[in-house]
């Protein structure tokens, strides 16, 4: 939480859209009034680098990140299994350290994994039932309520949503 900006500062902040996860109030009254207030939206994330051990820290970092945040179990475990699949893939397939985000909002729990390798876009592919792997990104659309790719000039970034509210 950021408080007593000015207006010109507060005009940069509101610029680099920082309200979008840092509340912002005008004084420190106010500041306290909302501290034990969440913020409509939270976000986190760690920079990993391109060695076997990077999933394994995707998986506590997600854990990390859920248990802070009151997640679900249930959510929690998906969401780690997927950020170590997604990291994995970065490490393996595009052979790039990657950088790892976990936004949660009051209705949903995104994943981002974002590598700097311009391999292509990652697609599933018709499973080989005799093979011992390709099965990651059927997982991911499996087991995500929505998932996909933003492809950058230098890389790409594949991220999930997992919904955290009960459906009506």
């Amino acid at each position: 939480m950021l408080y007593g900006a000015d207006g010109n500062k507060r005009s940069m902040l509101l610029g680099a859209r920082i309200p979008d996860t840092v509340q912002l109030t005008s004084d420190l009254a106010s500041a306290r009034a909302l501290f034990d207030r969440r913020p409509p939206r939270v976000r986190r994330h760690r920079d990993l680098p391109m060695h076997s051990a990077a999933a394994g820290a995707a998986r506590r970092f997600v854990r990390e990140s859920c248990e802070i945040w009151a997640v679900a179990p249930a959510i929690r475990e998906v969401a780690e299994l997927l950020s170590s699949e997604l990291v994995s893939n970065a490490v393996e397939h595009a052979h790039s350290s990657s950088r790892i985000t976990v936004t949660g909002t009051g209705s949903a729990l995104r994943v981002s994994v974002r590598d700097y390798s311009r391999t292509p876009i990652p697609r599933p592919r018709p499973i080989d039932i005799g093979a011992f792997r390709g099965r990651g990104l059927h997982l991911v659309a499996g087991l995500s309520q929505s998932w996909g790719v933003h492809q950058h000039s230098d890389g790409k970034t594949i991220w999930i949503n997992l919904q955290l509210d009960a459906p009506e």
